[in-house]
This record gives structure tokens, C-alpha cells and sequence, in this order.
């Protein structure tokens, strides 16, 4: 073999410099972008996601009941305001008959529930008004101040308990599976078998109370994730080792649950991969699995979120 001669030599290293060169500057563009992406447009880039729930009991005056759900609102230091504000309009703007909060109104303070409480008005607009179970950080200044603030704003709260909501539809809520005292028993004991129920937990290992009957259960907790790397597991919340999803529906034995990626943020204020979310999920008569609709925004949004992993793995290599 004809050794290399000096010029050669010299081009492929000025080859391998540009080479190296541009990657670096795509590695480096790559992870600006998603930065940006995460700290400044995620966050507050709600979706509402729309969903069709089935229960084989629900009367037929009731087919079509729609439920709006925010979850893991957050109000505090990390969620923006102006998301709070946005997700409320854009439930009200579903005009569901519904508004389900599934917990973690606050960060910790009970000033925080006392500044969230006049955003949270509008939402008693829909004509069977609003209910709420309690989340874990609810609990960090006492359960109590936080239920009889959000109460005063016209939440009904739902602590082991249940409330009939029209002729064979109730709504059941239990505490808080990790800082309360959860009783899906207690809850459930003014409810008929044969009636249509929604279940609120926080948790979605709350689930395992409610799993024998025939529900839609709406929990949160999880943030979906939060920050979503591609190629890795999503982080699972505090009191969940071992649960076997952090968003969407899942079936468990009789129930069915949908865990909500929520509104706010917790710890740190990004989001990557794993939009807010607000939820609007339609019961209907009958006894089917349960059903996502995504719009072509979504399905863009989507598409762009499958390029965004495709450019990792390449620039991984």
C-alpha cells in the first residue's frame, strides 16, 4: 500500500476538524432548541385533549355528559399565572357540564389557595359546577384551610366521599393516597351498584380502591412526566414505584383511568416533550374502551415532537 503523502495527510485532518466542527454546532443548535423549547414554549403550550369514556350503567338522558378536567394546577412559585388563567379559559371554551380538579392546587401555602380561588370562579359557570379531590401538596399547610378556601369558590370537595350529580350519575373522591387518608369504601358507600360513577384520586394508585367497579376514574399526579427525554423512561411521581403508566388510559379490572399531564409545573419550570393539558372527556352509554380524538394540530405537534427524537438518536450516535 502507497503510504500517505504529506498533502493528504493535511486534508483529512482539515476534513475530520470540519466534520467534528459541524457536529458540535448541531449537537450545540440541537440542545439550544430544546431548551427554548422547554423553558419558554412547552410550559405554556396547552393542549386540550378530547376523549370519549364509556360506562355501561350511565342513564341515556346522559349520553354525551362532558367532563373538563385540570389536574396539578400548581398555583406558586414555578407555574406562570398566565397558564392558569389560559387553561381555565380554555375549558370554559369546551362548555362542559363538568369541571373535575384532581388535586394539587398549590405548591404549599395556603396563600397560594387564597390568591388561585378568584381565577377558579369561572369554572362554576358549568352547570353542574365544579368538584375536586385533594392532591400531596395540598397537604404541606393542612388539608383543611386548603378545602375551605377552594370551597368558598365554589369547589365541591370530595374527601371520602360522594355526590349525586343527577338521576344515576355520581362522582366519588378520596383523600390523597400519600398524605391523606384515603377511604374508597367510605366514599363509595352511598353509591348504588347499578348507578354510572366518576372517580376522583389524585393518585393514580388510588385506583386499586375503586378498581372493582364500573368507573372512569380521573387522576394526575404524574406531569406525564414533565421533562420527557427520548430514549429514556419518563420519571414516575412520589408513592407510584412499580405503577405501570404516567399518562393516557389504562384499564384495571372493572374501571377505567385516565391520568391527566396537568397544567402546572412542580420543582423546576420546564417542560419538554410533555405538553399541559387540559382534558374534555364525553361520557357515553355502553361498555367500550375508552377513545383519544387528536386534532391536526395535535397530530402536527405530534409529528414534530417524533422529528425532535429522531434528530437525539442521530446526533446520539
Amino acid at each position: 500500500m502507497k503510504p500517505m503523502d504529506s498533502e493528504e495527510k493535511i486534508r483529512q485532518k482539515k476534513a475530520s476538524r470540519r466534520r467534528f466542527f459541524k457536529g458540535l454546532a448541531l449537537v450545540t443548535g440541537a440542545s439550544v432548541a430544546a431548551y427554548a423549547d422547554a423553558r419558554y414554549i412547552e410550559p405554556g403550550y396547552i393542549e386540550v385533549s378530547h376523549h370519549t369514556a364509556y360506562l355501561p350503567d350511565l342513564p341515556l338522558a346522559l349520553d354525551g355528559f362532558a367532563i373538563a378536567q385540570l389536574s396539578d394546577i400548581h398555583y406558586g412559585p414555578v407555574t406562570p399565572e398566565k397558564t392558569i388563567r389560559e387553561a381555565i379559559a380554555l375549558a370554559m371554551r369546551e362548555k362542559p357540564h363538568l369541571v373535575a380538579l384532581t388535586g394539587d392546587f398549590v405548591n404549599r401555602e395556603v396563600s397560594e389557595a387564597e390568591r388561585l380561588a378568584p381565577l377558579l370562579k369561572p369554572l362554576a359557570a358549568a352547570p353542574f359546577g365544579m368538584v375536586g379531590c385533594l392532591g400531596n401538596h395540598d397537604y404541606k399547610s393542612g388539608g383543611n384551610p386548603i378545602t375551605q378556601t377552594l370551597e368558598r369558590a365554589g369547589v365541591v370537595m370530595l374527601r371520602n366521599q360522594s355526590k349525586l350529580l343527577a338521576s344515576g350519575l355520581y362522582v366519588v373522591g378520596i383523600e390523597d393516597t400519600h398524605n391523606g387518608h384515603p377511604d374508597a369504601d367510605k366514599a363509595f358507600a352511598g353509591v348504588p351498584e347499578s348507578a354510572a360513577s366518576v372517580f376522583l384520586t389524585h393518585n393514580p394508585t388510588g385506583i386499586f380502591g375503586a378498581a372493582s367497579r364500573k368507573c372512569v376514574a380521573l387522576s394526575g399526579h404524574t406531569h406525564g412526566g414533565q421533562i420527557r427525554v427520548p430514549g429514556f423512561a419518563p420519571r414516575n411521581a412520589a408513592d407510584m414505584e412499580g405503577f405501570p403508566m404516567v399518562e393516557g388510559w389504562g384499564k384495571f379490572d372493572k374501571s377505567r383511568l385516565f391520568i391527566s399531564r396537568g397544567v402546572g409545573m412542580m420543582h423546576q419550570p420546564f417542560r419538554f416533550l410533555c405538553r399541559p393539558e387540559v382534558a374534555i372527556i364525553v361520557l357515553k352509554r355502553g361498555d367500550k374502551k375508552p377513545t383519544t380524538k387528536r386534532n391536526l394540530a395535535e397530530r402536527a405537534v405530534g409529528a414534530a415532537e417524533e422529528g425532535a427524537i429522531k434528530l437525539f438518536h442521530k446526533l446520539a450516535r
